[in-house]
């Protein structure tokens, strides 16, 4: 059996895929409450800087007064003064501070910053937190490390741009904190965020121009290899030795230890030895984006490199190299980032040749700033120079990309088989591949110089209906999702032809909901284009998302929104005319509702049964658009924050409308206010199921003990976000069911 080794190790990851899949493991109970002030004990890992805050990693960590050890590391937010002290790596610390616990995604598409922190080891934050005592033992090893760092920092800092600088120090010495947003936005869009990563291209050029350069002053194979391999150590424990970082530096280690002892070098092998350590450690990094992407990239190039490659056809090699990484980071961006950026292909084929050319010119930077005379600085601005003119090659080159048709492709996070039929085509091609080049190895082959396999133009087939697979996200049904948005509303809805809906997007106590709710959640079920946006009114929690949407990002605006509808009563005050302002800018018609009014879509209707044509109001709520849907036979009453006097022209239009035997989905008004939802209206429709958007905690009570007694009255199902996070309804055939994002 060839690579024996490396057949193990694989056999190993399986497994822990495995494992984990049929055994997740559970979040650990939260040993300290949430918002409650503490002080730790701990030793000081690590150490970095976001703007004028510090940011310490504490691990031993231990809670002052309660001999009570955490299983995990703790961060520390430590804003600093004139006098403030900081703490030296490796020494043990007592902190005081508020006690900030991690959120775990409440909707599909969410960032899990609970289960992201919970791979890294990292139990809680303290926020405001004080060092109220230290310890004057340290490690001399990581705050030298430390100070080298910071040392080489400021360089960057006097020598660049402050955007500039922050962008070397994430490419050189893996400084992100200080990241500039835009430029960081800018280049995960277009699909070369990978530069910001600490890998195999940082230490290929470091470790092994160090290894050349020892070797031609004629020292020893041996004392070269070590003092190269402790050099990338060193530097890897600088930069923080992320997954990328130690895969990197292990394989480095193999590949002169392999040259040290006349061995073979086996990229597979050593790769798949990395990933068994990191994953012993710790084996939800399986399921980290930073260790499938590393670690993917390295394995398309190793595997499948060769596959589509014309037969001697040199030049093609770099597209193919880029294809052979794209075959195995498709289905993880997909199901990570749910977009792909289409042009990253040829952007790669430019940046990553001249990153070589940016990160030389920013260790010459680093080099020469470090040298005591004025002469040093004035090289190292010149140095700089370089480092500015690519890094604005890169931004402009990006931005180019985004500008062009079709630049993201915005997928959506496809089903689990899709993605290992995915799979199962890759690893079809990568076998008949290996089993073709063992047949070209016979004879009569050899002799003849025939290469026995599938045709490129069958394979570039393959891939394409393989691509074209997973990328496939079809309607089925109808269905509908209450967002949990906090103290909010937000309601998805797609039709049977997969024609989008959104009916509010606003919080008040959620900020950035946009941003990082309800972009996400569009992008994670494939959409790009909202045919309709209706808002009810335009009270800040039930449009705050939406203007996000409307304003759009720095570069390219994600989610197209083709109507915005709203109420013909709604007050044109100050909040209106900035939304109509927003509208005209992006070109987005605004059409104003009445009773009677209706649009259809495939499956599905929605009629407006109030405001009337002649109600006028100052109330933002009582001029709430409130619209029946029609899902075949299913019917759904959306409310928004309609007040007493309209639930009754709803109850009267309701009971004059042919037909009519009830409400199956009822959104309860005004998040379960005692003011609304009245008596009068619950009882005539009997809805089935109602469904109530209110944020936990929240300073308006809501639900009311009132509203919650009226509904359970009335015989319906009640679902609350606050409770089950997002709430879909699937309907389809007449009938519906309820999923919600929280298992309990």
């Amino acid at each position: 059996m060839r690579r024996p080794l490396c057949c193990v190790c694989a056999a190993f990851v399986v497994v822990v895929f495995f494992y984990l899949k049929l055994n997740p493991m559970s979040v650990p109970a939260q040993c300290v409450e949430d918002g409650s002030r503490v002080t730790i004990q701990g030793e000081v890992v690590q150490k970095t800087y976001q703007k004028d805050t510090l940011v310490m990693q504490l691990d031993n960590v231990s809670i002052s007064g309660k001999d009570k050890q955490i299983d995990g590391k703790v961060l520390c937010y430590i804003e600093q003064g004139a006098h403030c002290v900081v703490p030296k790596a490796g020494s043990v610390i007592a902190v005081a501070g508020k006690v900030s616990c991690f959120d775990a995604a409440r909707n599909p598409g969410e960032f899990d910053a609970q289960g992201y922190y919970q791979i890294l080891g990292v139990v809680f934050r303290l926020y405001k937190a004080e060092v109220v005592a230290q310890d004057s033992r340290y490690s001399i090893y990581h705050e030298t490390l430390y100070q080298l760092r910071r040392h080489f920092e400021k360089i960057f800092d006097k020598a660049l741009a402050p955007k500039d600088a922050s962008i070397m120090k994430a490419i050189l010495l893996g400084s992100k904190s200080a990241l500039d947003t835009e430029s960081k936005q800018l280049f995960q869009k277009s699909g070369i965020a990978h530069i910001f990563a600490i890998s195999g291209l940082h230490i290929t050029m470091l470790g092994m121009g160090l290894y050349r350069i020892l070797r031609k002053i004629c020292l020893p194979q041996p004392l070269c290899a070590a003092v190269s391999v402790g050099v990338m150590v060193v530097y890897g424990d600088m930069v923080g030795m992320s997954s990328s970082a130690y895969r990197a530096v292990f394989m480095f280690g193999i590949q002169l230890t392999a040259q040290m002892l006349r061995r073979t070098y086996d990229m597979l092998t050593a790769l798949a030895l990395a990933a068994v350590l990191i994953l012993m450690d710790e084996p939800r990094y399986l399921y980290y984006s930073g260790f499938q992407l590393s670690f993917g990239a390295v394995l398309g190039i190793g595997c499948l490199s060769d596959i589509i490659k014309p037969a001697r056809l040199k030049i093609f090699e770099p597209l193919c190299a880029s294809l052979s990484i794209f075959l195995v980071h498709f289905p993880i961006m997909l199901c990570v980032y749910y977009e792909f950026p289409v042009y990253s292909f040829l952007l790669n084929l430019v940046i990553i040749p001249a990153m070589t050319v940016l990160m030389a010119a920013g260790l010459i930077c680093l080099g020469v700033g470090s040298l005591p005379s004025a002469l040093g600085f004035g090289l190292a601005e010149l140095s700089g120079g370089v480092c500015r003119l690519l890094i604005a090659a890169f931004e402009g080159l990006s931005a180019i990309s985004l500008r062009l048709p079709f630049a993201n492709w915005i997928v959506g996070r496809p089903d689990s088989w899709r993605i290992y039929v995915f799979g199962a085509v890759v690893l079809f091609l990568y076998t008949t591949h290996r089993y073709g080049t063992f047949l070209s190895k016979g004879t009569v082959c050899e002799r003849r110089g025939m290469m026995i396999g599938l045709p490129v133009p069958v394979k570039l087939v393959t891939v394409l209906a393989a691509v074209l697979l997973i990328s496939d996200m079809p309607a089925d049904g109808v269905s509908m999702t209450f967002l949990d948005v906090g103290q909010g509303d937000c309601i998805w809805i797609e039709s049977a032809r997969g024609e989008q809906f959104l009916v509010d997007g606003g919080s008040t106590s959620q900020s950035g909901l946009g941003t990082y709710t309800i972009v996400p959640f569009l992008k994670y079920h494939g959409v790009s284009t909202l045919d309709a946006v209706f808002l009810t009114h335009l009270d800040s929690d039930h449009i705050s998302g939406v203007m996000e949407l409307i304003e759009g990002g720095s570069h390219e605006v994600d989610i197209q929104i083709k109507r915005l509808c709203i109420s013909n009563a709604t007050p044109e005050d100050e909040t209106y005319e900035k939304l109509k302002a927003l509208c005209a800018r992006r070109e987005i018609p605004i059409y104003r509702l009445k009773a009677g009014d209706s649009i259809e879509a495939c499956g599905l209707r929605f009629e407006v049964l109030h405001p009337g044509a002649d109600y006028r109001t100052d109330s933002r709520n009582a001029s709430s658009l409130v619209m029946k849907l029609d899902a075949g036979n299913v019917i759904a009453l959306l409310t928004g924050d309609v007040e007493p006097d309209g639930e009754q022209a709803v109850s009267e239009r309701l009971l004059n409308q042919r037909g009519y035997t009830g409400i199956d989905i009822y959104k309860a008004a005004h998040h379960g206010s005692k003011y609304s939802n009245t008596e009068r209206l619950l009882s005539q429709i009997q809805p089935k199921t109602a469904v109530i958007s209110c944020g936990e905690n929240n300073r308006y009570g809501h639900p009311h003990v009132e509203t919650v007694e009226r509904l359970e009255q009335t015989g319906s199902d009640l679902w609350m976000t606050k409770d089950a996070g997002a709430i879909t309804i699937n309907i389809k055939n007449g009938t519906y069911g309820i999923e919600t994002y929280l298992k309990k």
